[in-house]
């Protein structure tokens, strides 16, 4: 069966036309800045240009785009993700190899739809490239896998979703998909398509595998966006010899559909304080804003939908934030290491303290603080902040 969209409408796009990674739209680590996932005893560290991986090693870094060349796709570009082995253990958390993942946490999310990658996948012993979808609230389960490849096998690829039970233990159902071909020769497009009942999913758009009922599994929060290649694990096990690096997953685009919808372009508008001192008010877009402020003494009002406050080294101030919402997934505040003077959440909860005289939570750091508008100490937690 054909994947068809009519009634629906484009809500999130990246055609990756830029010269580098758009990082206002795609993380490039996880939401609680882990690297890579020990528990799946993956071997590979996931950089960016604030690395020291990177800086030192310039070639290290796992994201490029280049144009694409196909006929009548001019404009158009496609993102490779590199892994390749690590230039300096010491600077990848002992892990032998560098390689690459994006997300899309705080920026982009979405609760039910249409989502797809059109991709080319790399083959090898050990590679695991992958596109999935989390809960922008942070919980684990549930776990929504458009596309999951072990390299030594790129004719098949396996779909499915993670849950809880009703007991609480982990529940999964995985499915491999005979392509019939080999995957890694050629783009292709992976799609799945998620209702309140079902998940189905598509490759090329054609139905592939089964139909899984999700009803009162819990898959009713919305959901951001992951891509990247891992090496090793448990499951594709380790590279070996036969192994080629540096080995590629190329992503021409990434797109959501929702289900009606006014179409709005799905990246959150970028709102900058325009001097020293100002309000800074967001567009109320329902996708969120993105605020900034300078140097100086601002308030913030983020308006309707999850915004993100953003704080970088050198803005100071004494700044407030009247409407910071700490019950509503995906808003939060991101603030430089440098400018927080600290490294972890831990160390930046300790600078959080309750205003005595109007009970508002006030963070601290040299050269200035973040106020919270009728927001105590108490109502704060780890998903409220992204430390950069």
């Amino acid at each position: 069966m054909s994947i068809g969209l009519e009634g629906y409408t484009l809500t999130f796009s990246d055609e990756f036309t830029g010269t580098y990674l758009d990082t206002n739209v795609w993380k490039t680590k996880y939401w609680w800045g882990g690297r890579t996932l020990a528990d799946n005893g993956e071997k590979q560290y996931f950089a960016d240009r604030s690395t020291s991986v990177v800086q030192k090693y310039p070639a290290a870094d796992p994201f490029r785009i280049v144009p694409d060349r196909t006929e009548g796709e001019t404009g158009d570009g496609i993102l490779s993700i590199t892994a390749q082995l690590s230039p300096n253990k010491r600077l990848t958390d002992g892990l032998p190899y560098v390689s690459g993942m994006i997300n899309t946490h705080g920026a982009f999310s979405q609760t039910y739809g249409y989502f797809e990658i059109d991709a080319k996948v790399p083959a090898g012993q050990g590679l695991w490239p992958a596109f999935w979808m989390l809960p922008q609230s942070g919980n684990w389960p549930p776990e929504i896998d458009v596309l999951e490849l072990l390299g030594h096998d790129p004719s098949s690829y396996y779909v499915g979703a993670h849950w809880s039970g009703a007991d609480g233990a982990h529940r999964y159902d995985t499915t491999k998909v005979g392509a019939g071909l080999d995957l890694s020769q050629g783009f292709h497009t992976y799609g799945t398509l998620w209702t309140p009942d079902s998940l189905s999913f598509y490759l090329d758009d054609e139905q592939v595998g089964p139909t899984l009922d999700i009803r009162g599994l819990g898959f009713d929060e919305p959901m951001y966006l992951l891509a990247g290649l891992a090496v090793g694990g448990n499951w594709p096990g380790d590279p070996d010899a036969t192994t080629r690096f540096p080995a590629e997953f190329q992503i021409d685009a990434i797109r959501v559909y929702a289900a009606g919808g006014t179409g709005e372009a799905a990246t959150p508008p970028v709102v900058t304080d325009p001097s020293a001192t100002a309000t800074v008010k967001g567009t109320d877009s329902p996708l969120g804003d993105r605020l900034s402020g300078t140097a100086g003494n601002d308030v913030f009002w983020g308006g309707a939908g999850a915004d993100r406050f953003t704080f970088a080294a050198g803005m100071g101030g004494r700044d407030v934030i009247l409407d910071f919402d700490p019950t509503l997934a995906g808003e939060v505040v991101e603030i430089s290491k440098a400018l927080a003077g600290v490294k972890g959440f831990s160390a930046l909860y300790r600078n959080i303290q309750d205003d005595p005289a109007s009970g508002d939570a006030v963070l601290k750091f040299a050269g200035g603080s973040i106020t919270f508008a009728d927001v105590s100490k108490a109502q704060l937690g780890y998903d409220d902040f992204v430390l950069v």
